[in-house]
């Protein structure tokens, strides 16, 4: 039996593990009260994705 994980397994493990992370960072941001209400967060997530598209054309 083969003890190794293939290509897909490492990159799924990774992607889960950033997740977690993300998730942590975001429980970690509400606990201190660093949390935005919902209309404000959606509108921040506006501006920095209009600020990606612009960057890259």
């Amino acid at each position: 039996m083969e003890l190794s994980l293939n290509n897909n397994q490492i990159s799924a493990k990774k992607d889960g593990d950033k997740l977690f992370r993300m998730l942590d960072r975001g429980i970690d941001d509400m606990e201190s009260g660093r949390g935005l209400p919902l209309d404000e967060a959606f509108e921040r997530i506006t501006e920095l994705r209009n600020m990606r598209r612009n960057a890259r054309a």
